[in-house]
């Protein structure tokens, strides 16, 4: 759904657009709330449920950007980390490094730039309350980049106790 949404977002139908960004972001948190609920979560899901997430924000922020509703600095602190983190991860793979879990800064960095950007989003278009889409939209984002680096940093610290972890543990 995220060409279709980044289509008709730069084809001036913002309203439609958001529609069918709802629906992704629906649809995807539904999806792993059910695998939570029924107890079938399965591991291509958790690898499969965080690359939706960053492809939903990636789409969005560089969509929002090209439309002149986000400031390209902001983009590239929200999109940046994303590359940052997944450029490391064959690193961590091939050191059989045991895949770090999402922790609550990521979680909540998520679900606020998600909100955030969807409200940016939505201030393009003549719906209900699109009028206050923006500010909210903003610092919604904002605080989502924060948390992003702060989870990123998190990770990252983990990460390395792994690696050292791994490390000594083949010496001894």
């Amino acid at each position: 759904m995220v060409p279709v949404f980044v289509w008709l977002f730069v084809s001036d139908r913002p309203n439609l657009a958001v529609i069918v960004f709802a629906v992704a972001a629906w649809t995807d948190f539904f999806d792993g709330y059910i695998a939570r609920r029924t107890d079938s979560v399965t591991e291509l899901g958790k690898l499969l449920d965080p690359l939706a997430d960053r492809v939903l924000i990636a789409a969005l922020a560089i969509t929002l950007v090209a439309t002149d509703v986000l400031a390209l600095w902001l983009a590239i602190a929200v999109v940046g980390r994303d590359v940052i983190i997944l450029s490391l991860f064959p690193l961590l793979e091939r050191k059989q490094i045991e895949r770090i879990r999402v922790n609550l800064p990521g979680k909540t960095a998520t679900a606020s730039l998600l909100f955030g950007l969807t409200w940016l989003a939505l201030s393009e278009t003549d719906f209900f309350l699109a009028e206050v889409g923006e500010e909210l939209g903003l610092a919604f984002t904002v605080v989502g980049a924060v948390l992003y680096w702060v989870a990123g940093t998190l990770y990252a610290r983990e990460a390395l106790e792994k690696l050292a972890a791994g490390r000594t543990s083949k010496e001894g």
